[in-house]
């Protein structure tokens, strides 16, 4: 409330600058019972509530000229008192989202953002409408500009700069060693969409220079609890071998690696087709490679000393076909991904990617009602596995109440003699609870959701997800015990826009 105050007793001290200001938000409370991380294991509730708040706040001068920040109050675990949720309700529980500076060059089309801001690459396969490798809010600047418009036909470019990481080794070194720069990663990337009668196609392009020192010095409990800041270190390396994780690598493996700065680029393409006005197919695929060098006399693996490649480089095409119907929308999603061979020494063979929210089942993927509910059972990515989705989207026979139904199969592409090479003691990847199928592996999953409008500006969205995994016991050798086969979660969830 101090900082609306604030902003409405500035903007009435400052009439002649003409601005306006727009505020929007969203309400959101929660309601879920699972077994899936941080729900329900290692002695932790299964049941919880909790509640969250977006408020976006924009000034704009004109039509070339704005700003936005928009806060996060949450999210509140109820009864928690580190988050604000326990008797007398008072915590510290509010933080800058997003917050940047639109502007457009003079005379030109060339419009500019500057500041804490969501930068993701295409995607169809996605409910949230980006792809797998790269999509968080982060500090960067975009630049967009029409390239080419006629006859219907129109060519556009997107470019930007992203800093994920900088100035966080002191976290994990002290400054007692000459990290701090080393520690910076840089991303840029750039998108040319092409628009024209019944189809839309971008190809992309992205790299990243990634200083040794860049993924240290980052916890959950440093970022607030928010995982998917410390999870795009394990969407980036290869398998560590005997449990580690990039917490233990960091201290035993960084500061042996030859190289002081690595790198990785990636190629994309993702695209749709009207093949008729209800019957609609998408497409999307894309290479990339990440090398932070290699690591003499390693013993991470089965105690010998060997050279430890520290790159990973992958692929995945897929694609979905939705048919649009009066009472819903029926459609299929599919996909292949590359997957890590039997040689642990050589790195990965899994698509490198920065562990972006890819919702393409509830569950499994993280694509529930709720973006901050329990972990991803299967994982952020494509990689490593090949699936097959059915669905029925947007049913309805009744208004204001719809419906999604989903199952999908997975199957894993990783050899199955990797648990055994790289002595992995349980069957997920680096720096996360997801699971990790190779070929002798496989899983399911299930869910249904509905959502019902209340009111025009409130909804509730009932949700039910299961996955099952089905992991084989003679290529884990009793390591499969430590993942649950029956995974479920049940949540409701409120949401008031304005």
């Amino acid at each position: 409330m101090v900082v609306l105050c604030l902003l409405f007793s500035f903007s009435a001290t400052v009439p002649a600058l003409a601005v306006d200001f727009k505020i929007s938000g969203v309400w959101q409370v929660g309601f879920e019972h699972s077994n899936v991380i941080p729900r329900g294991v290692r002695h932790s509730d299964s049941f919880g509530a909790k509640q969250r708040f977006h408020l976006q706040l924009e000034a704009i001068a004109s039509e070339t000229l704005s700003g936005t920040v928009q806060f996060e109050f949450g999210a509140t675990d109820w009864g928690r008192a580190a988050n604000g949720g326990a008797l007398g309700a008072d915590g510290v529980i509010g933080e800058v989202r997003y917050a940047w500076l639109d502007w457009m060059v003079p005379q030109t089309d060339v419009k500019v953002r500057m500041g804490l801001q969501l930068l993701r690459l295409p995607g169809v396969l996605s409910q949230w409408g980006f792809g797998p490798v790269f999509g968080k809010e982060m500090a960067g600047i975009s630049v967009s500009s029409p390239l080419y418009k006629r006859d219907g036909l129109t060519v556009d470019a997107t470019a930007f700069w992203a800093r994920p990481y900088n100035d966080n080794s002191v976290n994990t070194y002290g400054g007692s060693r000459n990290t701090t720069h080393l520690d910076n990663m840089d991303v840029f990337a750039l998108s040319l969409p092409v628009k024209g009668d019944g189809f839309r196609i971008n190809p992309w392009a992205m790299y990243a220079l990634i200083g040794q020192y860049s993924m240290t010095g980052v916890s959950v409990r440093a970022v607030g609890g928010d995982p998917g800041v410390v999870a795009p270190r394990g969407g980036l390396m290869p398998i560590l071998g005997n449990g580690n994780n990039y917490a233990w690598f960091q201290t035993r493996g960084l500061t042996a690696l030859d190289r002081a700065w690595g790198d990785g680029f990636w190629l994309g393409l993702a695209g749709d087709v009207d093949i008729t006005t209800d019957l609609r197919f998408g497409f999307e695929g894309g290479y990339g490679s990440v090398n932070m060098g290699t690591v003499k006399n390693y013993t991470g693996f089965d105690g010998t000393r060997r050279d430890f490649e520290v790159r990973r480089a992958g692929w995945y095409a897929g694609a979905r076909l939705d048919w649009a119907q009066d009472w819903g929308v029926p459609g299929i999603i599919a996909w292949y991904g590359s997957g890590d061979d039997d040689n642990p020494w050589n790195g990965s063979e899994r698509l490198p990617q920065y562990n972006t929210p890819w919702g393409v089942t509830a569950l499994g993927f993280g694509g529930g009602t709720y973006d901050d509910n329990t972990w991803k059972v299967l994982g952020h990515n494509p990689g490593g596995m090949v699936a097959a989705i059915a669905q029925i989207d947007k049913i309805s026979f009744v208004e204001n109440l719809s419906h999604t139904l989903r199952f999908g199969m997975f199957w894993g592409t990783n050899s199955n003699d990797m648990p055994r090479r790289a002595n992995m003691p349980w069957p997920n990847r680096s720096d996360g609870p997801m699971a990790y199928l190779t070929t002798s592996d496989n899983a399911w999953e299930a869910n249904l959701v509905t959502t019902y409008k209340i009111y025009e500006n409130l909804q509730v969205s009932l949700e039910g997800a299961y996955v099952r995994l089905n992991l084989d016991s003679d290529t884990w050798r009793g390591a499969e015990k430590a993942m649950y086969k029956d995974n479920y979660r049940v949540s409701a969830v409120f949401t008031y826009t304005f």
